[in-house]
């Protein structure tokens, strides 16, 4: 059964019974995230409490530091798309606003996870910070949840490589084109979102027709050729190809685009939202002296992409 998913500050009119709470923003659902998740999950179950996820949009660092705020690894509706797929029983998304800013913690706690939520139990990771300019803390928590009747369970940080998974730890990844470093830390492929737009047809005309992808503002890697896999969340179908993300320099380099040639594909996506997930970099984007040079080379890459598909994926449905 798929999570209850309320939004707004006022989203939530009925507190839930024995309410079993996380907070933060979970951007790309990471392992880090998903153990949160579970402990949540699994500590509700044996309360015979629900479980409840707080989540903001936008992201606080928008908010408050506009210029340096990171790009996010997924728009909120996907993010929300796979916390509703972790087993939890309600989601919450708080819009992060200068006034919402401007609560402090212990407001935050006695306001929403004690008046809004009755929590029995609070489940953040060690370092967890909150409130206005981050002053609540873990010994915030422990000095205030227990007189309330709310137990405050403290999860430690799972590292991989001597280092705790973060979300600005996996944008770093993306950016420098380290994609399996990325997926081990996410549990999956990163991926690309947008919508599918019309394209100026080069691609039909060399021989490899293409899906243009509009992208959101998000953590973007290197430009160059991927194999990837394009998947349509609404109908769940899914394909397997080849990605051009870069300017085109054989045709004069022009803006930033994202073009992907489908496998065995016909018909259009137009229109489509879609997710593109990032199994491998083939090759770094480069000019060709000719048009031909150029389909001798997207043969060869079509070629390296069906070795990463035989390696990294199940026959994807269609």
């Amino acid at each position: 059964m798929s999570a209850h998913v309320f939004t707004g500050l006022h989203g939530v009119v009925h507190p839930p019974e024995r309410a079993v709470v996380t907070v933060g923003v979970f951007d790309g659902v990471h392992l880090a995230h998903q153990q949160l998740i579970h402990t949540t999950v699994d500590l509700a179950r044996r309360l015979k409490g629900t479980s409840v996820l707080i989540t903001f949009d936008p992201d606080p660092h928008a908010v408050l530091d506009p210029r340096h705020a990171p790009s996010a690894l997924m728009p909120v509706e996907v993010r929300v798309r796979e916390l509703q797929q972790r087993g939890l029983d309600w989601i919450w998304v708080l819009p992060f606003t200068k006034r919402f800013a401007r609560m402090t913690a212990k407001q935050f706690v006695k306001q929403i996870l004690l008046r809004r939520l009755r929590a029995v139990a609070l489940v953040v990771g060690e370092t967890f910070v909150f409130g206005k300019n981050r002053q609540g803390n873990m010994d915030l928590l422990r000095a205030i949840g227990p007189a309330h009747g709310m137990q405050v369970v403290a999860v430690r940080p799972i590292r991989r490589g001597g280092l705790p998974i973060s979300s600005s730890r996996i944008r770093r990844l993306i950016g420098s084109g380290k994609l399996s470093e990325a997926r081990r830390l996410l549990g999956r492929s990163p991926a690309l979102y947008g919508d599918v737009v019309s394209g100026a047809g080069r691609g039909h005309r060399l021989g490899f027709p293409t899906v243009n992808v509009r992208l959101i503002d998000q953590a973007l890697p290197p430009q160059g050729v991927y194999a990837v896999i394009v998947q349509t969340p609404a109908s769940r179908r899914a394909w397997r190809g080849v990605m051009n993300f870069g300017v085109r320099p054989t045709f004069g380099s022009g803006p930033l685009v994202c073009e992907v040639h489908l496998l065995g594909f016909r018909g259009t996506l137009k229109g489509c939202v879609v997710t593109v997930s990032l199994l491998a970099r083939l090759r770094s984007e480069r000019c060709f002296p000719s048009p031909q040079a150029l389909i001798r080379q997207v043969h060869r890459d079509l070629d390296r992409a069906q070795h990463v598909f035989a390696r990294l994926t199940p026959s994807p449905t269609r």
